[in-house]
């Protein structure tokens, strides 16, 4: 069985109702209620989060990098521990990985923190990577195009 009723709807202010009996209830309140009912657990129906592959998993361990050999410090201060970034993400992101178009970057100050710029908030920085990673991918791939594999030109 699920450990929750099938009437207990949560609405955009975060505040509990019981469809059954259309009004706003406490928690504590659904416990006793005498329309409570609970969704039959059938592992066909229920809902899973989505899992990773073990292919993907994989490849994501095995990252490698054209713009250093070191994945272990920060490619910009030399920091540890560190974050493997991919420089396309988003629907190229496998394709980062495939080419080898990663960068080591430290947690505290240039991967993801807000008041630090990091480069998931740093546009400037970014598109400094994207140039970088596009002139070193078509230097180490000539005979392939840029453009046509990551459908977008940074230069």
């Amino acid at each position: 069985m699920n450990n929750k009723c099938i009437y207990l709807k949560q609405k955009f202010n975060k505040k509990l109702e019981c469809k059954k009996d259309k009004n706003r209830i406490p928690f504590k309140d659904c416990k006793e209620c005498p329309f409570k009912k609970y969704k039959e657990s059938n592992n066909s129906n229920s809902t899973k989060l989505k899992t990773k592959s073990s292919k993907l998993a994989k490849l994501e361990r095995e990252r490698e990098s054209l713009f250093t050999e070191d994945l272990k410090h920060c490619i910009i201060c030399g920091r540890s521990p560190v974050n493997k970034h991919e420089v396309f993400g988003g629907r190229n992101r496998l394709n980062s990985i495939k080419y080898k178009l990663v960068i080591p970057l430290c947690t505290c100050e240039h991967h993801d923190q807000v008041n630090c710029r990091g480069i998931h908030f740093d546009k400037k920085l970014r598109d400094e990577w994207h140039k970088k990673g596009q002139a070193l991918f078509q230097e180490t791939y000539p005979d392939l195009d840029f453009q046509e594999i990551f459908k977008i030109n940074y230069l």
